[in-house]
């Protein structure tokens, strides 16, 4: 008997659902400046902004994934979805400050179950060698959805005389497809799908470890975890040097080089669709690392070089900025994002093979796993915009962009240092509760 391949479309639906999750996450991003203006935002409120979002969804990381592992997947992913697309339409209707504060707040903790839930399906639905490319193909759609963040937004918006909040309230009803799609095509196991067979049951189930019992979550061994300590530092640090490529770019582009609206979000798009490149290389890459050196080296190395690769990107962004801007070449700006292209291709380049790890070291609390080293690297996307401000102020010089690049360039560095703790042989412990 030939095996099915349900699990397939279970990860194609998940791939959807990250396009849409990224979509809505980042459309404010090229919005970022009209909707500042319209709200009569300081630069400083717009900060904390982008940032309300990242510290809702860094703190929901791991309750989210403990309601996965407790009530299923299946579930809680539904109503996650139907959350975040709840919030992402009311970022729409409202016109002060505090409002808009509070929805993008609740949007970030409905976003954070996300990522957890589809990182411990992706280890119920696919055998140990496959999970590097699985996980890659379902990130690559969140990277998608980035990709048509600032492209699909700006259109939209240009079309619509500007209103983004007529965009929002789109993408908000656009959850409704996905979530109905969700709740019908996918099962919580192989052995809930009706249309799943034995012969791919056993298929998934070769090579896995199977835990027995239903055992407390193993809060000891996690926070003594030497390894899951480099993973968390190292997507902090990651996060805090790649979320300028999806917020602060544009305005960059526009202050500095004085590119209009339509023209920024492609140039905004293409450093995204580098890592989409990133992303599908390195499920193969880490997978292929994997056989030849095992599970330590396989992990550990896509992870530390494509951290200095993207630091090294930024430095190529700092030297650039040293030459005068022209506002009439677009010259310079497609060489800075040429260089950011490389970071973006670099970061992604080793996203797959620190998904493989949370499901190497994680085993039935995947989820959980995934969503405590999450939280982490989402602590580092919050402070970033934060970072960011106390480094531009509200009127930026030429001078403060550079000593951005420079503090984005150095922080990746440090990732990569920090990745060098990262063992995928040393699975968390359950029994150390």
């Amino acid at each position: 008997m030939r095996p099915t391949r349900i699990r397939f479309v279970t990860a194609g639906v998940l791939t959807v659902m990250a396009c849409l999750l990224y979509l809505d996450r980042y459309a404010v991003g090229i919005a970022a400046e009209r909707m500042r203006v319209d709200l009569a935002m300081t630069q400083a409120q717009m900060s904390w902004f982008l940032s309300a979002f990242f510290w809702a969804y860094a703190l929901g990381q791991v309750p989210a994934g403990w309601l996965s592992d407790r009530f299923g997947p299946r579930l809680m992913l539904s109503l996650f979805i139907a959350a975040w697309s709840l919030f992402t339409g009311l970022l729409g209707t409202t016109s002060t400050v505090s409002l808009i504060l509070l929805w993008r707040f609740l949007c970030g903790a409905a976003q954070a179950g996300a990522y957890p839930v589809a990182s411990g399906m992706l280890r119920a639905w696919f055998p140990v060698g496959q999970r590097g490319v699985a996980s890659s193909i379902v990130t690559m759609g969140g990277r998608w959805g980035a990709v048509l963040a600032p492209i699909l937004t700006g259109s939209l918006m240009a079309a619509w005389d500007g209103r983004w909040q007529s965009v929002l309230l789109l993408y908000g009803a656009a959850g409704i497809v996905v979530v109905a799609a969700f709740a019908l095509l996918c099962r919580n196991t192989p052995s809930e799908h009706p249309a799943c067979n034995e012969a791919e049951r056993a298929l998934i189930q070769e090579g896995a470890a199977n835990v027995v019992g239903n055992p407390p979550f193993p809060w000891r061994a996690v926070i003594t975890s030497l390894s899951l300590w480099g993973s968390s530092l190292t997507q902090l640090l990651m996060n805090a040097g790649w979320l300028f490529v999806v917020t602060w770019l544009p305005r960059y582009l526009e202050k500095v080089h004085g590119v209009p609206l339509q023209e920024q979000a492609a140039m905004t798009a293409i450093p995204i669709v580098a890592g989409i490149a990133g992303m599908w290389y390195g499920g193969r890459w880490t997978d292929a690392a994997s056989r030849r050196w095992g599970l330590k080296w396989g992990r550990r190395i896509p992870v530390m070089t494509t951290r200095f690769v993207a630091a090294a990107g930024y430095g190529a962004c700092l030297v650039l900025g040293q030459w005068t801007p022209d506002p009439g070449s677009r010259a310079l700006p497609w060489a800075i994002i040429a260089c950011l292209s490389l970071t973006s291709f670099s970061s992604d380049l080793g996203v797959p093979a620190i998904w493989a790890y949370t499901q190497d070291v994680g085993g039935k609390f995947t989820a959980s796993i995934m969503g405590w080293s999450n939280m982490w690297g989402n602590f580092g996307a919050a402070l970033a915009p934060l970072l960011y401000h106390a480094v531009l102020g509200e009127t930026p010089s030429l001078a403060n962009w550079n000593a951005l690049f420079a503090v984005c360039g150095v922080v990746f560095a440090l990732s990569g240092i920090t990745s060098l703790a990262l063992d995928a042989t040393q699975p968390i412990d359950f029994k150390a509760a």
